[in-house]
């Protein structure tokens, strides 16, 4: 979910029968108008370190902060006990950086304050009803990727939360996860030993969009003592080598996450590398299993190849066989 320009709303000239229109026309304006009143002022800004679990009465903002320093707000236009309408902005607010965002109860949006194809942020519903709503927010580290998008599975619970007049207690639909805690787990993850390899051999296949024909092929021939052909060409090794490895976690149950790495290339698309089971936030590695790309090797042949391949020393490492 990135931030999007509004779709303006043109002038109506006043005609008959379509007073209406111009009835609607002029709502809309008020209601913007008025988010972004609120937007501007918000509940003071609150910097987000790990999970931050907030309660927005609708008609109400709260204005966050990064830890690098960006600042947005986040605004709850309407609500039921089944989802809720929300503006989200940056600070200060320009035209063009206001996206309106619905969720539905116990879903997570996974949301780009740069307007990046990955998110820096994941904010989650947690529950709500005809007047507020819960939510929780955490940052997502910069090293990992995952797409912008909503996203998540409900069910039944309780949740309380404290607000500056006192206890709110709503009772609605609250997801499985206890928290919103998928991006800690892969950034605790990525400290591991095995998680380490995958953001090593991830800088090693992002480099190679940096490669181009004359650098492989004399790469090539210095390596491999020969001319690439067939197989071996810049052509169609750049075709099926990955240029990218994003993750992924699922918690399976409370403090155990799913954890997959995904390379992905040209011709191939998007194939599973790596699936780890992992607890957060004890931190203990359970199972790991390399496969496709790694398909069969244990860690110690998959750093291997990774020290090889480093050793070359320039963008097309990753591309010689």
């Amino acid at each position: 979910m990135r931030f999007g320009k509004h779709h303006r709303v043109h002038n109506q000239v006043a005609r008959k029968g379509n007073g209406k229109v111009v009835i609607a026309a002029v709502i809309v304006i008020l209601v913007i108008i008025a988010a972004y009143a609120v937007l501007s002022s918000g509940n003071g800004t609150r910097q987000i370190s790990q999970n931050y679990t907030f309660v927005l009465q609708k008609g109400s903002a709260q204005n966050l902060m990064l830890n690098n320093g960006n600042q947005f707000s986040v605004y709850l236009n309407y609500s039921t006990p089944s989802l809720v309408n929300l503006y989200l902005s940056s600070i200060p607010i320009f035209q063009g950086q206001t996206i309106a965002l619905r969720i539905s109860k116990g879903q997570t949006a996974n949301i780009s304050l740069s307007g990046s194809q990955y998110a820096d942020m994941e904010l989650k519903l947690i529950s709500s009803n005809n007047t507020g709503a819960v939510l929780s927010v955490v940052q997502i580290p910069a090293d990992i990727k995952i797409s912008t998008g909503v996203s998540g599975n409900p069910t039944t619970a309780t949740t309380t939360a404290t607000t500056t007049s006192g206890s709110t207690t709503i009772s609605t639909i609250q997801p499985t996860t206890t928290v919103n805690t998928g991006a800690l787990a892969i950034s605790s993850f990525n400290k591991t030993s095995v998680g380490t390899l995958m953001g090593n051999y991830a800088a090693l296949y992002q480099a190679t969009q940096s490669c181009t024909p004359s650098l492989y092929n004399s790469t090539f021939i210095s390596t491999q003592h020969s001319a690439p052909s067939g197989q071996n060409t810049y052509y169609n090794t750049s075709k099926v080598t990955p240029y990218e490895i994003t993750s992924s976690a699922v918690e399976v149950s409370p403090g155990t996450y799913n954890i997959t790495y995904t390379t992905v290339s040209k011709t191939l698309g998007s194939k599973a590398a790596l699936n780890a089971q992992f607890t957060y936030p004890s931190n203990v590695t359970v199972t790991t299993t390399f496969t496709g790309l790694f398909s069969g090797l244990t860690y110690s042949q998959v750093e291997s190849n990774y020290n090889s391949q480093k050793s070359i020393g320039n963008a097309c490492a990753a591309l010689i066989p």
